[in-house]
């Protein structure tokens, strides 16, 4: 049931993309309530400029939370939380980001990736033993995984836990830094280096394990000094010789990278969703702004540049929230892999926000850039996202190579039957068969809305040229393609515009059908304006992929290196 990773050969799967999804009434009146209180909350108690200056979220802020049920949404009832669907918790955590940049980084740490490892590999013991506390919000949870020595690269990470025959239990050693919640958690998801046997042979793998802030050995360093969301708690943790039980490992031992990703694919989607509220609070706050401010005897909201300016603010939430939820229906429909639509609407959800806040900065002028007013704040808060849950490059380069890892074993296959044609005829008039179809049909969309069906258009067009620019990719490059990352990139965008057409087209579907008057209009509009950029933009990736102009920079980039005395071996231009 992925949207995404047919693309890379050429197909739309209809099914994972119509009908849009939706919640069920009972739980959308339930959202409405939690939304009521969480509002009204926010007005009442958050003090978000004495959040800033004091670097630190009060006691009674992270209380009144729990006593909302917040930091236990997606945690089941038998578990003492409330067992909502992925996509209630996303829309809850989108009010939660439209409070307070701090609240919400503090309860996504905590939900989103802090407990997600137990709650999806955790023992029926183990679940019972932590998550009550957790959800009622008794404790906090934070993910320890990135290192001094490892960020992107989580498998180097240098974290160890070795097996004590003695102890009868593993003794875990390392440090972690930026670890947010870290100085407020007592239950910590850890990842360490383990020897394990892998075909006789002694190698290191990752292991996940459950750690309380209570083993002996675990201690939190001091809070960082960080440009926004200075309200949530940043530290090193560090533990030495911290003899941790054998029935604290989290999943298989030597399966801690599986656990790793997995919970990041959860903790995507839910910044993605913070990333949406936080956009809808810039919008109102910008458009009041714009209303009330008067230059040249009117409101300067009567100023085409202006309601551009909104306009496209509002463009952005449109297409963020239409591939966020869209991605949370497929979670919740029980979808084996989401990796690909995750990484894709917190690359576009991030980056939509950082346009959004600058925005809005700019309509608001010279005091926007003043601390009296939030607008600075919400800038300085902002610039994490495209960092957070990996950086926006990596998770770019992970799109195309994962994307690629299909149509790439294809062509393996090919080149191997076409050794020996006769016996493997009937693989080799398959793939002829394939190319030709996409050569000469393109994918079929169900029968839409004729306003709707005329926006879609371009989409099966550029899904099955997209498909001939990753074939065009793999055999040009064949295996250097790893190292060609502006092409890789390039791919990860087009990727990422077919998703969000995708997801536009099947909202606005869905919004004109159940709205005939003008909010099935309203959906249309946006849509054709989303849609019409978005091909626009993976035209013009496609072609720059086969042209290649991507040696100049390479050319203007080892001159700036070589200024420096830098000196990258082995490096060559792309031909």
């Amino acid at each position: 049931m992925s949207v995404c990773r047919p693309f890379f050969t050429g197909h739309l799967d209809l099914e994972a993309l119509f009908p849009f999804p939706s919640m069920s009434p009972e739980e959308s009146e339930t959202l409405e309530i939690l939304r009521d209180s969480l509002e009204r909350f926010g007005k009442e108690r958050v003090d978000s400029r004495r959040i800033d200056a004091e670097a630190r979220l009060p006691r009674e802020v992270l209380d009144g939370l729990a006593e909302l049920g917040v930091f236990g949404i997606i945690v089941p009832a038998e578990y003492d939380g409330a067992g909502a669907s992925m996509m209630f918790y996303a829309k809850a955590f989108e009010t939660l980001a439209r409070i307070d940049g701090s609240i919400v980084v503090t309860v996504g740490a905590h939900e989103s990736i802090g407990l997600k490892g137990i709650l999806q590999f955790g023992t029926e013991e183990q679940k019972r033993r932590f998550l009550p506390p957790l959800a009622r919000g008794e404790q906090l949870a934070a993910f320890a995984l990135t290192e001094p020595t490892s960020g992107s690269d989580a498998a180097s990470i240098r974290t160890r836990a070795t097996w004590s025959e003695e102890r009868g239990a593993w003794i875990l050693d390392g440090t972690k830094i930026w670890i947010t919640n870290g100085g407020i958690a007592e239950v910590f998801t850890v990842f360490a280096q383990t020897a394990v046997e892998r075909e006789g042979k002694t190698v290191d793998r990752i292991t996940a394990f459950i750690v309380p802030r209570s083993l002996e050995g675990v201690s939190s360093g001091p809070e960082e000094h960080k440009l926004g969301i200075r309200g949530s708690s940043t530290t090193e943790v560090h533990f030495e010789g911290v003899v941790v039980p054998p029935d604290l490992v989290l999943g298989e031992v030597g399966g801690g990278f599986k656990v790793a990703m997995e919970v990041l694919n959860s903790g995507r989607l839910g910044l993605a969703a913070g990333c949406v509220g936080g956009m809808k609070q810039l919008l109102a706050e910008a458009t009041s702004y714009a209303l009330e401010r008067r230059q040249f005897g009117r409101p300067i909201a009567e100023f085409e540049l202006i309601q551009k300016k909104l306009a496209g603010m509002a463009l952005e939430i449109y297409g963020a929230e239409s591939i966020v939820y869209l991605t949370t229906g497929l979670v919740d429909r029980g979808a084996a892999d989401y990796s690909l639509e995750s990484a894709i609407c917190k690359v576009k959800a991030s980056e939509g926000v950082w346009r959004v806040v600058n925005e809005a900065l700019q309509i608001a002028g010279g005091m926007g850039y003043m601390q009296e007013y939030p607008y600075e704040r919400y800038l300085r808060d902002a610039r994490i996202n495209l960092i957070f849950e990996g950086t926006n490059e990596i998770l770019r380069l992970y799109t195309a190579l994962s994307g690629l890892e299909a149509p790439g074993e294809q062509l393996k296959a090919v080149a191997r039957a076409l050794r020996d044609p006769i016996k493997q005829l009937g693989l080799l008039t398959g793939y002829a068969r394939g190319r030709a179809r996409r050569a000469i049909h393109r994918p079929d969309l169900p029968d839409l809305d004729p306003a709707v069906a005329e926006i879609a258009r371009p989409l099966p067009v550029w899904v099955a040229e997209f498909a001939g620019a990753v074939e065009w990719a793999l055999r040009r490059h064949g295996g250097e393609i790893v190292e060609r990352q502006i092409a890789l990139e390039r791919l990860a965008e087009a990727a990422g515009d077919l998703f969000l057409m995708a997801a536009v087209v099947s909202r606005a579907e869905e919004g004109r059908r159940a709205e005939p008057g003008p909010g099935g209009e309203a959906h249309v509009t946006r849509a054709r304006l989303i849609v019409n950029e978005a091909w626009r933009r993976v035209r013009r990736q496609l072609g720059r992929l086969r042209e290649y102009p991507d040696n100049d920079l390479r050319v203007v980039a080892a001159e700036v290196l070589a200024s420096s005395g830098a000196y990258l071996p082995g490096r060559r231009p792309a031909e």
